[in-house]
C-alpha cells in the first residue's frame, strides 16, 4: 500500500533530522483502519529554537513529492502529495508535547508502538500514554443533553429555512444536523466506535435497517425532497429523544419542539405550492 510505504519514508525522515524530536502518527493507520483511500496525518515536535526556520513544505518536499501544501478550512496544515495522498501535519515546537494529552476523549489508539514513530526523550509517550486504549465511552446525561439540544435548534434553524425559501442553505445545514443526529442513533445502537466523525463506516457500524433508515433522511437540495428529508430526520430525533434522553429523565424544551413540527408542517405546504 503506498501509505505504508510513506509511513516508512516520513518514519525515516523524523529519525534522521536531530531537529524533530518527537513524532506521532493518528488517525486511521494508527488505529489498524487506513486502507487505499486513507489520508496519512501525523505530530511533528520540533526543537524550539529550531522551529521559525523549519521549512515544512521544503522538509515535506524530500521525502515526498509535494503538489500543494496550504491550510485547510479547519485550521489544519494539509500536504496534497504528487502521487495523489493527502496528508495532514501539526508541526509544533518540543514545549508543545504536552497538548497530546489533551486529545484524549477524541483521539485514541490501540498501543503506543502504533502511533510513536519517534520518541527521542520520552516525553512525547508519557503524555500519549492515556489515548492509550480502545474507543473512549460515550455516556452521561449532559452528553445526550447536550446532542438532543444541539438537534433541537439546528432542526428548527432549518425549518425557518426552508420557510424562507433558502433551499441551498437548507440542505448545507442538514449535514450538521445529522451529525448530532447519528451520534443520538450511534448511542440508541451502541456503536460508538467512530464517534468523533459519525458518518464514518457507517454503512458497516449500523445494521442495514438502520442505514437504511438514515438514507431516507438525506436529499438533494430539491424543495420537495429537502422537506421529506427534514420531516424524516425530525421524526427519527423525536424517536431517540424518548428512547435515549427520556431513559435519563432529559427535559427538552417542548414548545420549541412544538414550533418545530409546526414550521416544518408549513414547509411542505410552501414546497408544493413551488
Amino acid at each position: 500500500m503506498l501509505q505504508k510505504k510513506m509511513i516508512k519514508q516520513f518514519r525515516e525522515a523524523f529519525h534522521d533530522d536531530a531537529r524533530v524530536v518527537a513524532a506521532l502518527m493518528f488517525g486511521s493507520f494508527a488505529i489498524g483502519e487506513g486502507d487505499a483511500f486513507s489520508d496519512i496525518e501525523f505530530a511533528v515536535f520540533i526543537q524550539d529554537d529550531a522551529f521559525e526556520d523549519f521549512e515544512q513544505c521544503s522538509w515535506l518536499n524530500a521525502v515526498s513529492p509535494v503538489a500543494a501544501y496550504f491550510m485547510d478550512d479547519f485550521g489544519h496544515y494539509t500536504a496534497l502529495f504528487e502521487n495523489g495522498i493527502r496528508g495532514e501535519f501539526h508541526f509544533m515546537r518540543k514545549t508543545d508535547i504536552p497538548i497530546i494529552s489533551t486529545w484524549r476523549g477524541y483521539g485514541w489508539f490501540p498501543s503506543l508502538e502504533a502511533a510513536v514513530l519517534l520518541d527521542r526523550s520520552g516525553e512525547l509517550s508519557q503524555h500519549a500514554s492515556v489515548l492509550v486504549g480502545g474507543p473512549p465511552l460515550r455516556e452521561g446525561a449532559p452528553l445526550v443533553k447536550g446532542l438532543a439540544l444541539n438537534l433541537v435548534s439546528l432542526m428548527l434553524f432549518g425549518a425557518n429555512l426552508l420557510n424562507r425559501g433558502e433551499y441551498a442553505r437548507a440542505w448545507a445545514l442538514l449535514s450538521k444536523v445529522h451529525e448530532n443526529l447519528l451520534k443520538m442513533v450511534r448511542l440508541h445502537e451502541r456503536a460508538t466506535e467512530h464517534w468523533p466523525t459519525p458518518s464514518r463506516a457507517l454503512e458497516a457500524d449500523l445494521s442495514e435497517a438502520v442505514y437504511k433508515r438514515y438514507v431516507t433522511c438525506t436529499a438533494s437540495a430539491e424543495p420537495g425532497a429537502l422537506c421529506t428529508a427534514y420531516h424524516e430526520s425530525w421524526k427519527w430525533s423525536l424517536e431517540l429523544f424518548e428512547n435515549v434522553a427520556g431513559a435519563m429523565n432529559i427535559e427538552l424544551p417542548e414548545t420549541v419542539m412544538a414550533q418545530v413540527h409546526k414550521l416544518l408542517d408549513e414547509a411542505v405546504t410552501h414546497c408544493n405550492v413551488g
